[in-house]
Order: C-alpha cells, then sequence, then structure tokens
C-alpha cells in the first residue's frame, strides 16, 4: 500500500520490538526520481489518505536511497531487519 503514495518508487516493512504491542511496522521507503518526502508525511498520509488499517500504518518511515535486494529483485528483508536493529549499512548487504 504505500507504493501508492505518488512520490514513493519501492517500500519494505518489517516486524520490530514493541514494548506495548509486542511487534509493530517498520518501513524503508525509496523516492521515484526528482521526488523528496519525508518519513513522517508518509505516516500522515497513511494514516489519512491510504486506507491501510491503524494497526499496520508504520510509527516509523525510513527514507533510504536504495532497497537491498536478491539477484532475482527481490528486497532482503532479513538486511533491513538488521538495518532496523542498527546494523552498519555498509558492512550489511
Amino acid at each position: 500500500m504505500l507504493v501508492t503514495h505518488p512520490d514513493i518508487l519501492e517500500a519494505g516493512v518489517v516486524a520490530v520490538a514493541d514494548s506495548h504491542w509486542g511487534e509493530r511496522p517498520k518501513a524503508f521507503v525509496t523516492v521515484q526520481a526528482g521526488k523528496t518526502v519525508e518519513g513522517q508525511a508518509v505516516i500522515e498520509w497513511a494514516k489519512t489518505v491510504s486506507g491501510i488499517s491503524n494497526f499496520m500504518v508504520p510509527r516509523e518511515v525510513e527514507v533510504v536511497p536504495e532497497l537491498p535486494k536478491t539477484s532475482t529483485g527481490k528486497v532482503k528483508k532479513n538486511v533491513l531487519r538488521e538495518w532496523a536493529k542498527g546494523a552498519d549499512r555498509g558492512l550489511v548487504q
């Protein structure tokens, strides 16, 4: 659903630990060429425009230059989970 945002090119969402719910979604997004967007703006859009259920709206959206992908073009969610834990992005591929 996040890729329906007019400025978002790609998105990957992973679960991160949450003290209240146990887990919550965190999104990593890339932006269309020539566009800019901030994480908080994406969250507000997701709450009000997108039709995403409230419990599925990410509380964190991080804009990244590129999502890590396999040789077949699938998003490497295991790498996104490591990023969410604070891994050095230069070392994790």
